[in-house]
């Protein structure tokens, strides 16, 4: 049965079926007994789960409709800390393809809801809903997950939808995918958050935390309470202040005044403007998806120097409280690409380029800011065979008060618990090196250790596969090439393999 499923359902009864959430052929569905209208458009708020309006299906990989395996969202929790359960498996209803009794896999959910407020008698919810879904981790980061869309009601109709997710099943454990639904027609407010996360996956922890730069700095610096109210104090002759947090999954910044402004992302502009001079001004952050999650930060401009007044009186300045500068890197061109140069990084040559991929060899650990305290470990990294290593993605520098090189990562460890922290890790080559080789192997030959094998390619973004190898093959590669920032090997027949450290290695060996 082909995606039409849901469609011949409402064009048979869009009312009883599809408007109103549940179908009369299952006797043990709830009917509400009256559909909620309200006077005005204006006056709706999709936010609210009352009067019956949500319904729920979980739904198998194919197009075989589990006739109302349904949960009524009306009252049911569902927040950032409760997240609806994803069920690994249903049993099916669906006597119209003689499914009734089978055990079906749950890949797929459908949001259903009954209010005419809403969809009206349009044939899809796109019409009157916008639809989007995103998997989060617990920092508030996204994950990049193509198998986690809204699925388009047909080939004919790619933009329209009834309301089905795909991939909810597909999201790594300790995650959540959070579907956002707006009204598409202006005239409606509100807005609608639902979160999902897989069952006996534990509870998702947000990991909330809040920082702030001045001037374009890359060493951020963490605000320790969480709680109360922030004061930074602007440094004299600061123009920009940057504020960042974690945790947060859809973070809207408001405040400021007609000169001091803010942007989307927490770009705060305007602290050299003479008319702030001593100003105190607030911005607060919330959580769009979790509005009681909020944080206020109180900036401090210094004030100015008052001139002489053509009296005989002295200069007077107005005193501010006193306030200890983000520490700047000393060399402007600070990144590793050309360090030996004399106009080059300032870094060692050993450190990795922004963006790049690196792993731990040893034990090491992840912390809140460059200077390690015990206190502000965020993860811990065991050492771990050559295959399991712990990976990251380099996001910026930064050096300790003694000088000592730190990376500020991403943990892109995709099936562990960790899998989008952001924090500091050590740059010591002794612990961390680049995932990618930099050269040729000597005697020209590599050996596949992945243990799923390696596929070549035909172009060098790896796409165009034409061939795999299995774990322990030996592999002649001819050259060596760069992608973007990554690397591969090129074989004799020009085709291209990666050149990721724990999937191959250099030279031939045994390999269990």
């Amino acid at each position: 049965m082909k995606k039409k499923y849901v469609l011949s359902l409402i064009c048979t009864s869009a009312l009883a079926t599809f408007i109103l959430g549940a179908s009369t052929v299952n006797s043990t569905n709830v009917i509400p007994t009256a559909i909620t209208a309200h006077a005005a458009d204006t006056s709706f708020d999709i936010s609210n789960f009352k009067d019956d309006q949500w319904y729920l299906y979980w739904m198998p990989a194919d197009n075989i409709f589990p006739q109302y395996v349904d949960k009524n969202y009306s009252n049911q929790p569902n927040s950032l800390t409760t997240p609806t359960e994803v069920p690994d498996t249903i049993i099916s209803n669906d006597s119209e393809n003689n499914t009734v009794g089978q055990t079906v896999k749950v890949s797929k959910v459908q949001l259903s809801p009954n209010n005419v407020s809403i969809v009206g008698y349009a044939p899809y919810l796109t019409d009157a809903v916008k639809i989007e879904v995103n998997e989060y981790s617990p920092s508030g980061s996204k994950v990049a997950n193509p198998d986690l869309k809204v699925e388009a009601a047909d080939d004919q109709h790619p933009n329209d939808s009834y309301g089905v997710i795909d991939g909810i099943n597909t999201m790594q454990n300790n995650n959540i995918a959070v579907v956002k639904m707006t009204p598409a027609k202006p005239s409606l407010t509100g807005t609608l958050y639902l979160f999902f996360k897989k069952a006996g996956t534990g509870q998702f922890k947000p990991s909330y935390a809040y920082y702030y730069a001045f001037n374009g700095s890359t060493t951020p610096t963490q605000i320790a309470n969480t709680v109360s109210n922030s004061t930074i104090n602007v440094p004299s002759g600061s123009k920009t202040l940057k504020l960042t947090q974690t945790g947060y999954i859809d973070p809207e910044w408001t405040g400021g005044d007609s000169n001091v402004k803010i942007d989307a992302n927490g770009n705060i502009t305007g602290l050299d403007n003479p008319a702030e001079a001593g100003k105190t001004i607030t911005f607060t952050v919330k959580d769009q998806a979790v509005p009681s999650v909020t944080h206020t930060f109180n900036i401090v401009i210094p004030a100015k120097t008052l001139p002489n007044n053509g009296g005989g009186s002295s200069n007077t300045t107005v005193p501010s409280t006193p306030s200890t500068p983000t520490p700047t890197p000393s060399n402007p061109n600070w990144n590793p690409t050309t360090p030996k140069n004399q106009d080059g990084t300032g870094l060692p040559n050993y450190a990795a380029v922004k963006g790049s991929a690196v792993y731990a060899t040893k034990r090491v650990y992840m912390y809140r800011s460059a200077n390690f305290k015990k206190s502000q470990r965020i993860a811990t990294y065991p050492k771990a065979k050559r295959v399991n290593r712990p990976m990251f993605v380099v996001l910026d520098y930064a050096k300790s008060n003694g000088g000592a090189l730190r990376y500020k990562v991403r943990d892109v460890n995709h099936h562990s618990k960790t899998n989008g922290k952001i924090g500091y890790i050590t740059a010591n080559p002794k612990y961390v090196v680049n995932v990618y080789y930099k050269t040729m192997p000597n005697n020209g030959k590599i050996t596949v250790i992945n243990k799923k094998g390696i596929h070549a390619y035909k172009n060098v973004n790896l796409t165009g596969r034409v061939k795999t190898f299995k774990k322990g093959t030996r592999v002649a590669v001819k050259s060596f090439a760069k992608h973007n920032l990554t690397t591969r090997y090129q074989l004799s027949n020009g085709t291209y393999i990666t050149a990721n450290k724990k999937l191959v290695i250099q030279g031939s060996f045994k390999h269990d």
